[in-house]
């Protein structure tokens, strides 16, 4: 059987590139959406996946935090 086709529409990406495509729908449709995470703002992160998100949504919105998961829980607790 030939191998099922893709959607209408639908293009391939790499999952870092989705991701942050992901990222950046989700921060664009509610204001109340923040990224949290190691290295994420201005680095974009290892995999690249928050590149260009602090320039478009800011700190306030992308942050960085501490090497430190109980920062980063109690951080999104208190979101």
């Amino acid at each position: 059987a030939a191998p099922p086709q893709p959607p209408s529409g639908a293009r391939e990406r790499s999952f870092s590139e989705a991701i942050a495509e992901a990222h950046a729908v989700a921060l664009r449709s509610d204001p109340r959406v923040v990224v949290m995470g190691e290295d994420i703002g201005e680095m974009g992160g290892v995999f690249q996946c928050t590149a260009g998100l602090t320039s478009e949504f800011g700190a306030r919105r992308v942050i960085e935090t501490p090497i430190s998961e109980a920062c980063i829980g109690g951080g999104a607790v208190g979101a």
